[in-house]
């Protein structure tokens, strides 16, 4: 999604990019440079792990060398406007105050942070309660920073709206597939799909609702199914608790994730807690291929359950939608293809342009 926006951006702007990046990921600087006018790269230690107060401080001090170099590029070099990803950095970086800038919340993280609070109970819910006071202070911080908060859906706007009052608040919709290069449909029959970044506690979630509690129903109905997680970061004590589990594989990291969707038969995408858009599902949507999510997977998307995407919230349910889906091949492709025009329609890359050079335009004086 950020490299796309950078791809869009470069095309009618010159842009300089400051960015962390994670061991390995240097393959991507000459592509970059490709790309952007002026790139200044800041080392990472690797994707937070929540569980190690070790791995919390090593993150912390990354982004605080990312707002250190933020400032040296706003030194350096004169600019119209900055545009700032995530939350976690607009905490961090305070832009100066004659330089107009914008923050785009992927997240707004103090949703499901809330969410997570109300459905909690005993002394996890003390926990809950805490996470979701810490999460909102640091996003009410981040965005009284900005001249301007892009949301990517109306829900987290309308979140965002009533968490933060002064803030000036607009909506992004990226167009699902970005990156696909137009490869052909090769379904697997018979197959699910996950993704998702492992590491990341909500995901692990996710596959273990998938694994735990939907799973065996439908290797019960269809015992050559086959559940393909794709996602890198998985810690190794969920890794051992995964592997051998009949029907189960492992992919960990995909280069190319449109292999992946297109050669699924069905998505599963249990999004159990919410926040922002679920970018996977329209992925899989704009592959052509049918999703089966919750309520809280659908809220940014709106597709019409039943018709665009299959929605389910408890786990019976999930598992026969599911079900339903491997075993109906005319079900599957009538989902698949109202998915992929929804996203179509509502999600274009026009759209997208029209909201981000019309704030630029609002924002920035000329000089």
């Amino acid at each position: 999604m950020v490299h796309y926006l950078l791809s869009l951006l470069a095309s009618r702007h010159s842009v300089h990019l400051v960015t962390r990046y994670y061991p390995g990921e240097e393959r991507h600087f000459t592509d970059l440079h490709q790309v952007v006018a002026r790139l200044y790269a800041v080392p990472a230690d690797g994707p937070v792990d929540m569980s190690s107060p070790r791995s919390i401080l090593r993150t912390v001090r990354s982004y605080a060398r990312l707002a250190r170099q933020a400032d040296v590029a706003s030194r350096n070099d004169q600019f119209d406007l900055c545009q700032v990803e995530f939350t976690e950095t607009g905490y961090f970086w305070s832009p100066p105050a004659d330089l107009p800038a914008v923050l785009t919340c992927h997240d707004i993280i103090a949703k499901p942070a809330f969410r997570r609070y109300e459905e909690s109970r005993g002394l996890e819910r003390i926990a809950a309660f805490a996470a979701w006071k810490l999460k909102y202070a640091v996003e009410r911080r981040a965005v009284s920073r900005y001249r301007m908060v892009f949301t990517l859906s109306e829900e987290d706007r309308d979140w965002a709206q009533r968490l933060y009052p002064a803030a000036r608040i607009r909506v992004l919709l990226y167009p699902g597939g970005n990156d696909y290069l137009g490869l052909p449909r090769q379904e697997v029959p018979g197959r699910v799909l996950f993704v998702g970044a492992l590491n990341r506690p909500q995901n692990i979630q996710s596959v273990r609702f998938l694994v735990e509690k939907v799973w065996p129903v439908v290797r019960r109905e269809i015992p050559d199914s086959e559940l393909l997680v794709v996602g890198g970061g998985l810690p190794a004590r969920e890794k051992e608790r995964l592997t051998g589990i009949p029907g189960i594989r492992l992919a960990g990291y995909v280069e190319n994730l449109e292999v992946a969707y297109k050669s699924a038969s069905v998505v599963a995408a249990p999004i159990l807690s919410g926040g922002g858009i679920i970018v996977k599902i329209l992925d899989a949507m704009a592959a052509g291929v049918p999703v089966v999510t919750t309520s809280y997977g659908n809220e940014g998307i709106r597709g019409i359950p039943g018709e665009d995407i299959m929605i389910a919230d408890a786990p019976e349910e999930f598992a026969r939608a599911m079900v339903s889906m491997l075993l109906d091949h005319t079900l599957r492709g009538a989902v698949g293809e109202r998915g992929r025009l929804h996203v179509e329609r509502r999600f274009s890359a026009e759209g997208l342009k029209e909201v981000l050079e019309g704030t630029y335009r609002e924002l920035v004086v000329p000089r």
